[in-house]
Formats: structure tokens, C-alpha cells, sequence
């Protein structure tokens, strides 16, 4: 018969009291979490990590395997007693996976192993992330093929409830020919004509369940319009704490 171990001889609420002593988080209550970059795969560790492959956001546009890492300061978490027993392992997993959330910024590559390495009930604790969605022209670096991958597997694994999306855009110093700003209206238009540059709204689309959404703007300088699109993305930059915000709400099916 297998014996009990000490620590499961204890009531519930100080377990959960050395849990949160064991997994202290230094006060941050989002966790993030990040690519670990070429050429710094752990050596070792208790657990295995997926891996991964990904481009070098760089000239060279190098492929490396890589894995996943908690890239939050002031976190000491001791991970190994969560491999102790199956039932160690639920009561911590609600102190970590259900009492946070994740940034995964702009390494969304690190999203779906991530989630894929977590047993489903310790996924289902997750109920908000945070998410950045790069400009979808160049000079930025186009995410199209990850962004797709992460909706799809958000749509078929994930229970998030709460999503919280950073959307880069580019501002000239400079005023242009053409449209300055979009409405929520202009934006379905250009969505039902399948313009490219809304085609990460419909990927985000799929993911059902979503109940709140929070939309934040990181725009930067742009050079003067020149082309098309590049017109279309100032505009749409200049949309998105209001029109898109708008139109986003309207797709994901939230009151505006």
C-alpha cells in the first residue's frame, strides 16, 4: 500500500499556505513568458519542454530550435514538488496556472507548446492572456503564419476568457493622401473584400468563449505612405483604440 506523505497529512489551507510560500511570485500576478532565443536551450532540467523551431527576427532570418521560459523578475518558484504525486500536482497548479496570467508579448510561437505541455485541466485554469499582434507590412516583421497557429490551437485547447491584445501600428510625421482613420464600418468593409491586412481578425474570430477584450495600441513611426497598403495600415493604425477596438468587439460577439 502506498504511504501518504507527510505533507498530504495536513489540513488543506496550510498546504496551500506552504504552496504559496514554495511558489512565490514576488507580488506579479502576470506571469511572462518568452521565447529563450538562439542558443540558450536549458541543459538541463526536471521536466521536458517542447521544442520548437523559429526565424530569427534579423537580416540573417536564421532557423534555431528553441523552447519556452518565465522571463518575470523577482519569481522563485519551485516547480519540481508539482512532480511529487498527481494530487500535489492539481492543488499547485491552481496557485500557478489559475492564479495569474500569461504575457506572451510578441513570442507567440511560445504559446502553443506552452499550453500543450500543461495537462487539459491545468489549460482550463488559464483564463487570461495576453497577446501582441505585429504590423502586418513590412518593415515590421509579418507573423501571419504564427498568428494563424496560435488562434487555431486557442480555438481547439484553450478556455480563455479574457484576452488582452496589443496591436503594433506606425504613424508618419507627416500627413498623406488618402484615408486618415477608419471606422468600425470601414473596417468590416475591408474585411468582407478580404483585404490582407485584416486577415489576422478573422483568424482571431475563431476563438469562441473569449468574454472580455482589451485592446491597447503601440504605434510608432512609419515612413510616409507609398503604396496601397501602407496607406491602409497608417489608417488603420490611427483606428485602433477606436474603430477597430469597435470592429473586434463586433466579431468576437461582445458588447461594445
Amino acid at each position: 500500500m502506498e504511504e501518504t506523505s507527510l505533507l498530504m497529512r495536513v489540513p488543506a489551507e496550510v498546504r496551500m499556505m506552504i504552496y504559496e510560500y514554495l511558489f512565490d511570485d514576488g507580488g506579479n500576478k502576470q506571469l511572462r513568458i518568452q521565447n529563450a532565443g538562439a542558443d540558450k536551450l536549458p541543459k538541463a532540467e526536471g521536466r521536458v519542454r517542447s521544442r520548437y523551431y523559429m526565424l530569427e527576427r534579423s537580416f540573417h532570418r536564421r532557423c534555431y530550435e528553441t523552447t519556452y521560459r518565465l522571463e518575470t523578475e523577482g519569481v522563485s518558484f519551485c516547480a519540481a514538488i508539482m512532480r511529487a504525486n498527481r494530487k500535489i500536482y492539481e492543488e499547485t497548479s491552481y496557485v500557478v496556472y489559475g492564479g495569474h496570467t500569461f504575457d506572451f508579448g510578441s513570442h507567440i510561437e511560445a504559446v502553443e507548446p506552452f499550453l500543450s505541455d500543461l495537462t487539459p485541466s491545468s489549460r482550463k485554469l488559464i483564463r487570461e492572456i495576453s497577446l501582441y499582434k505585429r504590423g502586418p507590412v513590412p518593415p515590421y516583421n509579418n507573423d501571419r503564419g504564427e498568428w494563424r497557429s496560435v488562434c487555431r490551437f486557442l480555438r481547439d485547447h484553450a478556455s480563455i476568457r479574457k484576452l488582452r491584445l496589443v496591436v503594433q501600428g506606425g504613424r508618419p510625421n507627416i500627413s498623406w493622401d488618402g484615408p486618415k482613420e477608419f471606422t468600425a464600418a470601414d473596417l468590416k468593409l475591408l474585411f468582407d473584400i478580404k483585404h490582407e491586412s485584416l486577415d489576422w481578425v478573422g483568424e482571431l474570430s475563431c476563438v469562441k468563449g473569449i468574454e472580455e477584450l482589451e485592446i491597447l495600441s503601440d504605434v510608432q513611426y512609419c515612413p510616409p505612405p507609398s503604396s496601397t497598403n501602407m496607406i491602409i495600415f497608417a489608417a488603420l493604425s490611427a483606428s485602433i483604440e477606436r474603430g477597430l477596438t469597435e470592429f473586434l468587439r463586433t466579431q468576437l460577439l461582445l458588447p461594445r
